[in-house]
């Protein structure tokens, strides 16, 4: 990475390019097209021409990645953007149709190639394998379908994008409106909480539509690949060497049995201190002592900067980081109209440096994402430095790893946030308790996923009973839904992984575990974990997921007894706050 001075942070500057022209269009297939034709007619005749042709192939790669992870950086930071659309669009029906066939020619030539066995197979193993495995799902009858479900999956930032509501003469984002759930006033929390609600139910037809033909179009997809459905598609698709469709079920019967009764034990409680004869899905954000919502900054702009302090206190690589971005505008946290829902940390392959994207509100949940993000983006900077793009291309049970053992780590300086300790101290245990809600919540979104395409053939009415039965297994018995039945039937509408990322979800709940590990490491020994953490977030996907984990100080393991160590631990640690 080239780098220049700037008031004493080094930020970084794009390397120049050796087989990409600089003045390179990634917008038309002409100009791309040469380049492929290159890679595919080159004679490989010794190793270090394929690493050579692997280095041009890497770089190639690192440069249209970028242009296509701007494209969609600009159609959800904001939605009616039709430039951004256009370019969107035509990424989706006349580039990548075309890429799909030549990459898929290249992996052959790669795997194919006699030099490919003298690479040296601990840096190569994990990226041999991805490739072997996408050559086998590979069909050409695919290409436009792919085409078209990437188009369809843009729809819903479109449609969620356009939600807002009118509360107290203004005009709020949901994620602004979310706020009033953390009110005391719990009159005010019910009639935000349906104003939002009956919002979203406007758009349930219409989102339920858009699932609908999503499952078809990736149930269409798996077999024509030769799966029996989408989901044992999914799993190969997305790299899951390391644990099968079973084991996930068994993880979540082991979450269930070890987690719900701690979980229905928390919101009990939770009535009892509210003194409520009924908890409603209302009543599960406010603060039950009846203080005020924790507010740890006041804008976007403080949020960075005590996002930067309390990264520099865990190491100074983590704070420059963020300051990097900020300085490079590579940062787009406020919460306003027409911007697509949700938060990502969005990779950028050829310069190296993220973009982190959020709907913040100044609210607690707010400042989890900012360190959560903060921790994916460490990870890029940490990993851009290897030989290939391919090196860089983390599964997500590494990747979130990366976030959410950043969360807990920072954790321990939220006093940057938080100066009264009776806040910091609501803040943490505010915390702890959501890890055990995501554990659980996770399981449901993942079983949910399974029944949807293993029975991909399901009528709406049957898709939501569904959702209600498995909320009994996973969300506590004690919320009341009995007048907001209709809301709880259609609350899988807002998870957005289920419409853009299928399958990205269990990932968290296994990520938890292993990031547990690591600030339990952390209490113990704060600067052989980090040592540990960065050093997991340098391998990028050169390893195998359970020797990733064991460099960061955890294990890859979601048995039973496990779990229950883990949780012991995270009870423990909740006594004491």
């Amino acid at each position: 990475m080239t780098l220049q001075k700037n008031q004493a942070i080094e930020i970084p500057v794009r390397k120049k390019r050796n087989f990409v022209a600089e003045d390179f269009d990634p917008s038309i297939w002409e100009t791309i097209e040469p380049y492929y034709k290159n890679l595919l007619e080159r004679n490989i005749s010794s190793l270090e021409e394929l690493k050579k042709w692997l280095y041009d192939w890497s770089e190639l790669d690192a440069v249209l990645g970028e242009n296509g992870r701007w494209i969609y950086v600009r159609t959800t930071i904001d939605t009616s953007d039709e430039k951004a659309k256009a370019a969107l669009v035509n990424q989706y029906t006349n580039i990548y149709p075309k890429l799909s066939v030549q990459m898929n020619l290249l992996d052959k030539k790669f795997v194919s190639c006699p030099f490919t066995n003298e690479l040296d197979q601990a840096v190569f193993f994990t990226t041999i394998r991805k490739v072997k495995k996408s050559l086998e799902l590979f069909r050409d009858e695919n290409i436009p379908l792919q085409s078209q479900l990437q188009m369809k999956q843009s729809n819903f930032d479109q449609i969620a994008g356009a939600q807002s509501i009118h509360y107290n003469g203004a005009e709020l984002t949901v994620q602004q409106a979310q706020v009033y759930l953390k009110s005391n006033d719990r009159k005010q929390r019910e009639d935000v909480y349906r104003l939002i609600s009956e919002r979203k139910l406007r758009d349930a037809e219409k989102l339920d539509t858009l699932l609908s033909e999503l499952i078809q179009l990736r149930t269409q997809i798996a077999k024509n690949a030769g799966f029996e459905n989408f989901m044992e598609y999914r799993f190969s698709e997305l790299a899951r060497f390391d644990y099968t469709p079973e084991d996930c079920i068994k993880f979540h019967t082991s979450i269930e049995e070890v987690l719900m009764p701690l979980v229905n034990q928390l919101c009990d409680e939770r009535k009892k201190e509210l003194r409520l004869d009924v908890l409603k899905p209302w009543d599960r954000d406010n603060d039950t002592s009846g203080k005020a919502p924790l507010k740890p900054f006041n804008s976007t702009d403080e949020l960075i900067e005590k996002t930067i302090q309390c990264f520099n206190q865990l190491d100074t690589y983590f704070g420059e980081r963020i300051e990097i971005m900020k300085r490079m505008n590579y940062l787009d946290l406020d919460s306003r109209m027409k911007k697509g829902p949700g938060g990502y940390n969005m990779t950028m392959p050829e310069i190296g440096v993220p973009f982190i994207f959020m709907n913040s509100a100044n609210t607690e949940s707010d400042l989890i994402t900012m360190v959560h993000e903060g921790g994916h983006a460490i990870h890029t900077f940490l990993s851009h430095d290897l030989e290939l793009t391919a090196f860089k291309e983390t599964t997500s049970e590494i990747a979130e790893v990366a976030s959410m053992g950043m969360e807990l780590m920072s954790m321990e300086h939220w006093d940057i946030f938080y100066s009264n300790p009776d806040d910091l101290k609501r803040a943490k245990k505010n915390h702890l308790q959501y890890i055990l809600t995501l554990l659980t919540k996770t399981c449901l979104g993942d079983s949910f996923q399974f029944w949807l395409y293993q029975n991909p053939n399901h009528t709406v009415a049957e898709r939501r009973a569904k959702w209600v039965e498995l909320n009994k297994r996973f969300t506590p018995a004690v919320v009341d839904w009995s007048d907001s039945q209709a809301y709880l039937e259609t609350a899988y509408q807002s998870i957005l992984h289920f419409y853009i990322v299928p399958f990205y979800y269990i990932e968290y709940a296994f990520a938890e575990l292993g990031s547990l590990a690591l600030w339990r490491n952390f209490k113990q020994n704060p600067s052989k974990a980090i040592s540990d953490y960065k050093n997991a977030l340098r391998l990028g996907y050169t390893k195998p997921i359970p020797l990733f984990y064991e460099t960061a100080g955890a294990k890859f393991d979601f048995s039973k007894p496990y779990i229950a160590t883990l949780v012991s631990f995270l009870k423990e640690e909740l006594g004491k706050l």
